[in-house]
């Protein structure tokens, strides 16, 4: 008895330490600077690895909630406001991509795409956009340009997200599904690119 006791006292505490561990993880986010400088340390083959990750996680938890404006152009997440466009190419200069960042982001997003993307594709039903990047492979990261709007796909297992700077009501950086995405679904013409790098 007096053994199960102890034992019972073990896991106890066991689980509080497991919980405290996983609190302290997420308060202490490293600053997105700090965090840009310990991606570019990277070798070339490492960043292509991770470009995924980068633009399907770690972009939204930066980003997330960042206002967005027509006029925004922050260069940093959750000061100022960002604009669809800046938001695809101040991300992907974060990266390490080497671009005209503000050029690209003042033009149509075909511009983007045809720049920054290999295998584009035309589609004029948002369901052909899914299922064709059901069909491709996954963790792929895309460039999308809607009629007015340009963001980034990602491909979850079947799952596929639309990452951008969401002008309806001024919401700002999101992660949403696609087929629920009101920005994505509001358009009558897509356009989309898997990102070179």
């Amino acid at each position: 008895m007096k053994y199960l006791f102890f034992f019972v006292f073990l896991a106890f505490i066991g689980c509080n330490k497991t919980k405290v561990e996983s609190e302290n993880l997420e308060t202490k986010k490293v600053p997105y600077k700090e965090f840009l400088v310990s991606i570019n340390k990277k070798s070339e083959e490492e960043k292509k690895k991770y470009l995924f990750t980068f633009i399907n996680y770690d972009v939204p938890n930066y980003w997330a909630s960042t206002p967005w404006s027509f006029n925004g152009t922050s260069r940093e997440p959750q000061k100022g406001t960002i604009a669809c466009g800046y938001f695809v190419t101040n991300t992907l200069t974060d990266f390490g991509f080497d671009i005209n960042r503000t050029y690209l982001a003042q033009q149509a997003s075909s511009v983007m795409i045809k720049k920054l993307c290999k295998d584009i594709k035309y589609f004029s039903k948002r369901q052909d956009l899914d299922k064709y990047i059901l069909t491709k492979d996954k963790n792929q990261v895309y460039i999308v340009g809607l009629d007015f709007h340009t963001g980034f796909i990602t491909r979850e297992n079947k799952d596929t997200y639309f990452i951008h700077s969401n002008y309806i009501k001024n919401k700002g950086v999101v992660k949403e599904l696609t087929q629920t995405s009101q920005a994505l679904n509001a358009s009558k013409t897509f356009m989309i690119g898997t990102l070179n790098y």
